[in-house]
């Protein structure tokens, strides 16, 4: 790691390196960029031989199970990271690490408390995840330990047991937060794969905080997140909607919109097209009663709408020509 110092003279690469906790630091792509003696010591492992390399490349807690739950763990919260930008706790996982650097083949099972940290670049993307890892193996030994104390001698309370009780609740609100997690997962899964478009907009700027599959195809795949509407879809001022969702914000009255038309600029420098939407404006609520956004649900039905205009064209030429064979009949 280079040298970065303060006006000070704080050299952040030696707090870095000679700090008791184990730090390292992957890039997007998981692998390592820098890790200090303090994780090469809990890791048994070499910094030459990590420098570049992915870190389930070198640590997939069970080689002859690539997908292995710990492995999902860890690989989840580093995704965690980089989606929402935010810090991510483990606060407790299981995972193999070698017993020593010259044998690496040979695995000991540990327990670990990681926490990850993005590291942002100068766009505010996030470039990098600092982790800080803590092994807590004696203190999950100690837990076990205590509990056969426990069941020998009832009702002995000790420090090993207030350990174990803490180590205990922070398995508990890991386990409730993995099942959240799932939740989470299962019900973007069917968000996603709506039939319908979807999306919801926070705040009275109509700001798009998320989207469906069918809602981006609707406006031709634009990026449109965390931006207001008014400035990332321009087109639609003057179409009516902007004082529909501005109405809706302001009065928390649902609305509901049938064979709408509206026309977008689906590509970059093209000409609008016009296309036909059934959807619901739903105000969504806080708890103290406040409008906060909008939900909303639609369907595309320009071909629908387009067959209904054709068969009544169709219709209509077929009423001409029957008017014009019975006139001329009557001749």
């Amino acid at each position: 790691m280079g040298q970065s110092k303060t006006p000070g003279g704080v050299d952040f690469g030696a707090v870095f390196e000679h700090s008791p906790n184990p730090y390292m630091l992957l890039d997007r792509e998981l692998r390592y960029v820098a890790a200090n003696a303090a994780y090469l010591r809990a890791t048994r492992s070499e910094l030459g031989a990590l420098i570049g390399r992915r870190i389930f490349d070198l640590f997939p807690h069970d080689p002859g199970s690539p997908d292995n739950e710990s492995a999902r763990q860890l690989r989840d919260s580093f995704e965690r990271v980089l989606a929402t930008g935010k810090p991510d706790v483990l606060a407790l996982i299981t995972y193999r690490v070698p017993r020593a650097p010259d044998d690496p083949s040979t695995l000991e099972e540990r327990h670990w408390s990681a926490t990850h940290t993005p590291i942002f670049d100068e766009r505010g993307r996030v470039a990098f995840i600092l982790q800080h890892t803590v092994d807590v193996t004696e203190l999950h030994e100690r837990r076990d330990a205590s509990r056969r104390r426990e069941s020998e001698r009832p009702g002995e309370a000790s420090g090993s047991q207030i350990e174990a009780d803490v180590l205990d609740r922070a398995r508990h609100v890991q386990e409730a937060n993995l099942l959240l997690e799932a939740e989470r997962r299962h019900l973007r899964r069917l968000f996603e794969q709506a039939p319908g478009f979807v999306c919801f907009l926070r705040g009275p700027e109509h700001v798009l905080e998320l989207c469906n599959q069918a809602y981006d195809q609707l406006i031709g795949h634009r990026a449109l997140l965390d931006r207001p509407l008014r400035h990332s879809m321009p087109e639609i001022v003057g179409q009516g909607y902007f004082q529909l969702l501005d109405k809706v914000f302001t009065t928390g009255q649902p609305y509901v919109g049938r064979g709408l038309p509206v026309h977008l600029q689906r590509q970059a420098d093209s000409t609008l097209e016009e296309r036909y939407v059934d959807f619901v404006y739903q105000p969504i609520f806080d708890p103290e009663g406040k409008v906060t956004g909008i939900f909303v649900l639609g369907n595309d039905i320009t071909v629908q709408k387009r067959q209904e205009v054709e068969k009544a064209a169709l219709l209509k030429r077929e009423q001409a020509a029957r008017a014009e064979a019975e006139h001329a009949n009557r001749l």
